[in-house]
């Protein structure tokens, strides 16, 4: 395995000898290997472990672990704890999520305080596979059929050729101990499931999948070089400036017989997801926005313009009766449901379908706003209810609201408003659930 690593650094020109590397260590198989490889290598290497304090004694077991190997190895060790759970409901994104974005900063943070070349991370085969099944099973366009990059701007992953049998083989001829995540089993997290179950019967079907899927990873991305270069060609008669905002000729856009794929293409790297919704807009009075995290797009008489989010602007975000998901401004599932429950839970509420007026607008709070709390009489502003509840200051602004008719229906994530309670007279339910 040793000469095949080697072979691959070298092959595709990964990093060399004099090239400092921060390896994010977590104790698993995965990361000791890299660790072990690289060192056995005489690769100058640090490295930085993420407790993420999420399974309790598990997560200082691991911590202590990654230590005492650095403290074996004598590799410097960066250790950093992190308050994830809180992280993750501040921002409102899930606990994977936080755990990512927490991780990839910090690391980023070490890389540059020990000038460092690149961050190594122990991403194998296995993992490019669940990762394609997951793109997938969540719709995520061409790119996420591309797989991982070995190497991404300051990411490296030298292990990618590598599958975990092969790594645990390893491990196993180098006695070598490692962690294992108990939380790894556990099939309510997508990745696991896909483990667990779906990639054992292509397995079984296919023995030898992961060489076709190699095989077929590596035509894909051949494919894909040829598409953007048609698409490219395409997108100049669309183009009309990109100086300050993005400008599109909305005109030569609907004319155009591949206009789903160019729109997707154009408005992808700003963050946006709504290609039809943007297209069937295209028909309407003009003024219509959309939004990402970082962007709004405006369909103007003749022109589709993007501009970059100021942090200071009022974003409301309609949510039309047939919309299942958003991305943002939360990140935020919705159904309709003749099954009648009642939600205790602050990430979930249920209203009385026939109360509500489509579109539902998602926005800020702001002050003046009330609403008609749950279980109570008579109306409160949010600004008394936000003291009463005890927020902080960043819980306050990073509050979005959830409003029918320009009457609120939810502060999100902490109280419904009753008069869209469901009740003994209700048919139908209309779901929402943070995720």
């Amino acid at each position: 395995m040793k000469n095949r690593f080697l072979e691959n650094i070298k092959k595709n020109n990964l990093f060399s000898k004099e090239d400092k590397l921060i390896v994010a260590i977590s104790g698993g198989a995965d990361s000791v290997a890299l660790a072990i490889l690289l060192n056995e290598c005489n690769f100058p290497i640090i490295f930085a472990h993420c407790n993420f304090n999420l399974r309790e004694d598990e997560s200082d077991a691991d911590e202590d672990f990654v230590r005492k190997l650095a403290k074996e190895l004598e590799v410097e060790c960066f250790v950093e704890s992190f308050e994830t759970e809180k992280f993750a409901k501040e921002n409102k994104i899930s606990i994977q999520m936080a755990a990512r974005e927490l991780r990839y900063s910090w690391l980023e943070k070490i890389r540059r305080k020990k000038d460092s070349k690149y961050i190594a991370v122990a991403h194998h085969k296995d993992d490019d596979i669940e990762t394609y099944f997951i793109n997938l099973i969540r719709g995520s366009g061409i790119r996420g059929f591309l797989g991982m990059k070995e190497k991404k701007n300051k990411i490296i992953r030298p292990l990618l050729n590598f599958a975990r049998n092969e790594i645990e083989s390893y491990l196993r001829l180098k006695n070598q101990k490692f962690r294992t995540d108990s939380s790894n089993t556990d099939t309510k997290y997508l990745r696991n499931n896909i483990r667990k179950h779906i990639v054992p019967i292509i397995k079984d079907i296919n023995p030898s999948f992961s060489n076709t899927f190699s095989n077929e990873l590596e035509y894909m991305n051949d494919v894909f070089k040829v598409f953007q270069k048609v698409i490219k060609a395409e997108m100049k008669d669309i183009v009309l400036s990109t100086d300050i905002d993005i400008i599109l000729d909305k005109n030569k856009l609907i004319l155009s017989d591949n206009k789903k794929i160019l729109l997707r293409e154009l408005i992808f790297p700003f963050g946006f997801s709504q290609t039809e919704q943007i297209l069937n807009s295209c028909d309407d009075i003009s003024g219509k926005m959309f939004y990402s995290k970082s962007h709004k797009l405006l369909i103007d008489r003749d022109k589709i313009i993007i501009s970059e989010l100021k942090n200071t602007e009022e974003i409301c975000l309609e949510i039309s009766e047939n919309l299942t998901e958003i991305n943002f401004p939360i990140n935020m599932r919705f159904d309709i449901s003749e099954e009648l429950s009642y939600y205790k839970s602050e990430e979930k509420a249920a209203f009385d379908f026939d109360r509500i007026k489509f579109p539902i607008q998602i926005r800020k709070w702001k002050e003046g706003d009330y609403f008609h709390p749950i279980g109570m009489n008579g109306k409160k502003k949010l600004s008394d209810f936000f003291i009463d509840e005890k927020l902080s200051r960043f819980e306050k602004e990073k509050c979005c609201i959830m409003c029918s008719d320009e009457k609120i229906m939810w502060i999100i994530g902490h109280r419904m408003d009753d008069r869209f309670k469901i009740t003994n007279k209700t048919k139908k339910a209309y779901i929402a659930e943070l995720f």
